[in-house]
C-alpha cells in the first residue's frame, strides 16, 4: 500500500468535512474534499483517489447517484466507496451495497472503527490489484510457454531431451507462484467480507489459477512419461472413495449440473491398482466433460467389472463430437476448435494425459459420441482384487 494514500471526502456538511479531514490527515492520509456529489465526481475524475468516503443525504446528487456515476467511470470503478450516513435503516445499507459501495458506516461514527474500516478496504483494494496484475503476468508467461512448446513439439524427435527438460523446469517454476496466488486468493475469500463484484473477481482468479495449475501438472506428467520416470506404483484403492473425492474436487464447477453415479454392487470395495494413474485419468476425463457440458446438463459416472477389467464410463449431455474428429481427441495438443476465437479453454493436453496413463496401466480408452447430443468416454484397465475383498 502507498505510504500516503489519498482519501476523497464528499459531504455537504462543512463541519463533517473539517472533522474528517483533520482525523485522516493526522493518520498520514492525503485528503481531498467536496461539498456535493457532482463536485466529488469531478474531483475523483481529475485526481483518482485511493478510497472515497461518501455521505448519503446531500442536495443535488445524493450519495447513491454519486456512487453510480463514479462506478460508471472506467478509471474509477475499482475505487472502494464507504458510505457515511445517519440513515441507519437496513434498506439504506442494502441500497448502498447495490449501487457499488463496499461498506456503510453509521453516524455518529467511532474514530477507531472508521480508521480500521478505511485501512481494511485500502488493503483489500491493493491486494486485489496486485493479484490481478500477478495473474495477468503469469498468464502471459504461460501463453508464451505454450507457443514455444507447440512449435518445438513438431521437431520433438530431434530435440526431445532439450524439450522435456525445458518443460519440466518451466512447469516447476510456474507451480510455485501459482500456488502462492491460489493461497492468497483463498485467504482473501475466507477472511474478508466481499462485495458481489469482489466475489466475482476472486472466483475468476480461482478458476483461472486452477486451469494453469492443471496445465502445468499435465505438462510434468508428459515429461515423466517421455523420460520413462512415471513409475507404476500399485496400492490399495477404495473405488467409492476415489469417485467421491473426484467429485468433491469439481463441486464448484458442477453445482448447477445434474450428477449421477452408479457403482456396481458386485465390484469389490477395495482393489489394488495404480491409484495415482487412475486419479489422473478420471480427473482429466471429468474435467473435459464439465468443460463441454452446459450448466444445466447431466454428467453420469458408471463403474463396473467386466471379467478381469475395471470399467468406467463418464457420459455427458454436452456438445458431442463429430465422428471424423473422435480418433484425434487423444492426440497431444488437439482441440476440437483450434481457432483463435474458440469458445472453450484448454491446451489439448488432458485427454492425451488420460490415454497415456491408461496405456501405461495396460488398459484401453475411447469415446462414443453423437454431435449435438453428448459423449461417453470409457476406459478399461486390468483389475487386481485384494484377497480379502473376494
Amino acid at each position: 500500500m502507498k505510504n500516503k494514500p489519498t482519501v476523497l471526502i464528499v459531504d455537504d456538511s462543512p463541519i463533517n468535512l473539517i472533522l474528517l479531514s483533520h482525523l485522516l490527515e493526522q493518520q498520514n492520509f492525503c485528503v481531498l474534499s467536496a461539498g456535493d456529489g457532482k463536485k466529488g465526481w469531478e474531483i475523483a475524475k481529475q485526481s483518482v483517489p485511493d478510497i472515497i468516503l461518501l455521505d448519503v443525504a446531500m442536495p443535488g446528487w445524493d450519495g447513491y447517484k454519486t456512487c453510480q456515476r463514479i462506478k460508471n467511470e472506467t478509471t474509477l470503478e475499482s475505487i472502494p466507496i464507504l458510505f457515511l450516513s445517519a440513515l441507519d435503516e437496513t434498506e439504506n445499507k442494502v441500497r448502498a451495497l447495490e449501487v457499488g459501495a463496499v461498506d456503510y458506516i453509521s453516524k455518529p461514527f467511532q474514530k477507531d472503527e472508521l480508521l480500521a474500516r478505511v485501512n481494511t478496504h485500502l488493503e483489500l483494494a491493493y491486494l486485489r490489484q496486485n493479484l490481478e496484475q500477478e495473474v495477468t503476468h503469469k498468464t502471459e508467461k504461460i501463453q508464451s510457454l505454450l507457443e514455444v512448446v507447440q512449435l518445438s513439439y513438431e521437431k520433438a524427435q530431434q530435440i526431445s531431451i532439450l524439450q522435456t527438460e525445458f518443460l519440466r523446469n518451466i512447469s516447476h517454476e510456474f507451480l510455485t507462484p501459482l500456488n502462492v496466488i491460489k493461497g492468497m486468493n483463498e485467504i482473501l475469500i475466507e477472511d474478508s467480507i466481499l462485495t458481489e463484484e469482489q466475489a466475482y473477481c476472486t472466483e475468476a482468479i480461482q478458476k483461472s489459477n486452477q486451469q494453469l495449475i492443471t496445465l502445468s501438472t499435465n505438462a510434468l506428467s508428459f515429461v515423466d512419461h517421455f523420460k520413462d520416470e512415471d513409475e507404476q506404483i500399485m496400492c490399495d484403492c477404495h473405488i467409492k472413495d476415489c469417485i467421491k473425492n473426484l467429485l468433491s474436487k469439481f463441486s464448484e464447477s458442477t453445482q448447477n449440473m445434474h450428477l449421477t453415479t452408479d457403482i456396481n454392487a458386485q465390484l469389490p470395495q477395495e482393489i489394488c491398482i495404480n491409484r495415482n494413474g487412475l486419479k489422473k485419468i478420471l480427473q482429466n476425463i471429468l474435467d473435459n466433460a464439465i468443460k463441454f457440458t452446459p450448466e444445466d446438463g447431466t454428467i453420469s459416472i458408471r463403474v463396473f467389472q467386466q471379467e478381469q477389467l475395471l470399467c468406467v464410463e463418464i457420459s455427458d449431455t454436452g456438445i458431442g463430437i463429430e465422428k471424423e474428429k473422435q480418433e484425434e481427441l487423444f492426440t497431444l495438443f488437439y482441440q476440437i476448435d483450434g481457432s483463435s476465437t474458440r469458445e472453450y479453454d484448454g491446451a489439448g493436453m488432458g485427454l492425451a494425459v488420460a490415454k497415456m496413463y491408461t496405456e501405461k496401466m495396460g488398459g484401453t480408452i475411447g469415446v462414443n459420441s453423437i454431435k449435438g447430443k453428448g459423449s461417453t468416454f470409457w476406459l478399461k484397465v486390468p483389475l487386481h482384487i485384494k484377497k480379502e475383498s473376494v
